[in-house]
């Protein structure tokens, strides 16, 4: 569909419209909102313009009242937040907006939703849902302050205090009121799960932070949620179970190109080691509320406890990359198991005679057979059909096993049928500017689809180069070869670089070869919270930063003179990630090129997204350089270039020094 041609006439205004203007077709409307002499433009101080904004917004409003949905890549400073909050607020219908961060969600809450509200005097009933440990349940809280007798930590107390004192205070419970949570340890101690949440019999229930802000998202006009709320909601619907989200007209889906992943996220099954050392860590808090007299319970959750943490560390001594059918197959793995399955029944029988002492041992009790159930389901030897990849995901507190679909289009295409219309937009959605690889895991057939190019002048505002004589990446020796390569680059300007890595490993080169370096100014990912780095990086004049996946999107630097931008490679997935590797055998037994067909089109997106930190207002001016050789000498490094930004390809390093001097100047 072109966005330029509008295929549906506007029906005449109704006098109680706030907007007096006169348009006979979307498009003509939209530009008397958003053009140059327009109500935006006359109302929002420092607003400018785009004509892709505006043939953006009158796509979506022409797909909201047609019940099409739509699919749009927007290039970075098109402004497709106004794009489609404007229509979106104009239907005057229920609308959802889900984008891919909290971070995002509270931008949109608070500043953009407010801002075309109050200009164009629209009324309308807002809400904002993030998912339930964003919110404090203040039955937990109250639970573990009364029996804090069983932690060593002495700083545990005064801090849940103080979050008490604070909840007497908030008037939302969101926990993004507090600050410094992100490194708090105690935050599972005062937030509920889908395990531990006692729901309509706890004492809490009328002020509980979660259910009120469900109870707004019910009656909202406009409800503002993320990727994950949406396919826990989608997911719940496949299983039967009633929806926690409001039935709306239109969907809007921003940051889109998170949303396979976090679909696959759902649409399966998983559990968690975690989740048992918080089932037993309940149990010891509540026996201690009946000063622990009842020795056999609490030697039935010591068992559980001790079990899991013998799987879990038995899985630590194995190597990283064995497939979780391999694992489960040896001796000491299943030896472990049917410990666990056995510790299980044990607290399970126990916590059945301890039912009927309290609300929280009953809800203990349910809880304890649910992660039985899945557990002895998720550790079988064998998935439990074609389309299922059997997995597990190690992490620093454990591990999760999952069963996840290797295809969501099935699913997928029975809630983008449904009545209503899909908006989803990114800034990367296409790969050598087509849909197809997009549309193809979502199960998309039929679909409005347009790509409406980044305003800014990249040719003017950007060169690209790759670096002469490195070996392939991959390696220790490729990494530090780059390094070596960039530093006249990072010394050749006075502003600040952005040096982005695929892997740990190589991060962890880079920060040992830069701490050498007393003249230049370092940060590491890691070394401190996320918004805290950003805003040392910003206050640091010529200071680098080293980072890796976390900052490769959703990381707006604009205004911090960031003048170079370096990706070590090419960021392809590794092969080694189960959820890979079944992505490429699905594609080979269907007699595809799994290669091109997906691995190829991942790292294409992931590298315009990294691409996406340099340039972020029409004022910047930055280098990019790929540390990679396969951009230019194999055959699909065309495919990467089509991806990015028309810019010019500097060859050489003197050329990509002298263009930095005259960014100085």
């Amino acid at each position: 569909m072109s966005a330029g041609k509008p295929c549906r006439i506007l029906a005449e205004y109704s006098a109680a419209d706030p907007l007096t203007l006169k348009a006979t077709s979307t498009l003509e409307f939209y530009q008397q909102l958003l053009g140059p002499s327009g109500l935006v433009a006359g109302r929002v101080d420092g607003f400018t313009p785009r004509v892709q904004q505006i043939e953006m917004a009158a796509m979506i409003a022409d797909a909201i009242g047609e019940k099409h949905n739509a699919l749009i890549e927007a290039g970075t400073g098109t402004g497709k937040t106004f794009a489609y909050l404007l229509p979106v607020l104009h239907s005057r219908q229920r609308v959802m907006i889900t984008t891919g961060s909290k971070t995002l969600q509270d931008q949109l809450f608070y500043e953009d939703i407010p801002l075309i509200v109050s200009l164009l005097d629209w009324p309308v009933k807002t809400a904002l849902l993030k998912g339930r440990n964003n919110y404090l349940c203040p039955q937990r809280l109250e639970q573990h302050i009364a029996s804090l007798s069983r932690y060593s930590d002495a700083t545990v107390l005064p801090e849940l205090v103080a979050v008490r004192e604070w909840w007497q205070q908030t008037t939302s419970g969101d926990l993004t009121e507090l600050a410094d949570l992100e490194s708090a340890t105690f935050v599972p101690l005062i937030t509920s799960t889908v395990d531990n949440c006692l729901g309509a019999v706890c004492p809490h229930v009328a002020a509980c932070p979660l259910y009120l802000a469900r109870a707004r998202a019910q009656d909202a006009d406009l409800l503002v949620i993320n990727h994950h709320l949406l396919f826990a909601d989608l997911a719940l619907k496949e299983q039967g179970f009633a929806s926690l989200l409001p039935d709306v007209a239109t969907i809007v889906v921003d940051e889109a190109h998170q949303i396979i992943d976090v679909a696959r996220h759902f649409f399966g099954e998983r559990v968690g080691s975690q989740q048992v050392v918080a089932l037993c860590r309940d149990v010891r808090a509540e026996l201690q509320v009946f000063a622990g007299d009842d020795a056999l319970l609490a030697n039935a959750n010591g068992n559980l406890a001790a079990s899991m943490s013998l799987l879990v560390k038995q899985f630590e001594r194995l190597p990283a990359g064995l497939p979780l059918g391999e694992l489960l197959s040896l001796d000491a793995v299943a030896e472990l198991i049917d410990q666990v399955d056995l510790a299980f029944g044990a607290l399970s029988a126990s916590l059945a005679q301890a039912a009927v002492r309290s609300t929280n041992f009953s809800h203990c009790y349910s809880r304890v057979n649910r992660l039985a159930d899945h557990f002895a389901l998720l550790t079988e030897a064998a998935p439990l059909d074609d389309n299922s990849i059997h997995w597990i995901e190690r992490h620093v507190s454990g591990f999760t096993l999952h069963l996840s679909p290797v295809s969501i289009a099935s699913a997928m295409q029975a809630h983008l049928d449904a009545d209503k219309s899909w908006v989803m937009t990114s800034a990367t959605l296409s790969v050598a500017r087509q849909f197809s690889h997009f549309k193809r895991y979502l199960g998309i057939a039929e679909i409005n689809e347009c790509i409406f190019d980044s305003p800014f002048n990249f040719v003017e505002q950007a060169k690209a180069h790759i670096p002469e004589g490195l070996p392939l990446p991959g390696t220790d020796q490729h990494t530090r070869l780059l390094i070596n390569y960039c530093l006249p680059l990072i010394r050749g300007h006075s502003g600040r670089t952005f040096f982005l890595f695929t892997s740990y490993r190589a991060l962890h080169i880079a920060r040992d070869i830069f701490e050498g370096y007393s003249d230049l100014p370092t940060l590491v990912q890691g070394s401190m919270a996320k918004p805290k780095l950003l805003a040392r990086f910003r206050e640091i004049p010529g200071c680098i930063l080293l980072a890796t996946n976390s900052f490769w999107e959703g990381v707006d630097v604009r205004g911090a003179d960031l003048k170079c931008l370096i990706i070590d490679k090419l960021p392809f997935s590794s092969p080694d990630n189960p959820m890979t590797a079944a992505q490429l055998q699905a594609i080979t037994a269907g007699g595809g090129n799994a290669f091109l067909e997906h691995a190829v089109p991942e790292a294409a997106i992931a590298l315009k997204q990294g691409f996406g930190r340099l340039i972020r207002q029409e004022t910047d001016r930055g280098l990019f350089v790929l540390g990679d050789s396969r951009m230019r000498t194999r055959t699909y490094g065309k495919l990467f270039v089509e991806s990015l930004p028309a810019m010019e390809w500097l060859e050489r390093r003197e050329q990509a020094i002298d263009y930095l001097e005259i960014l100085e100047s």
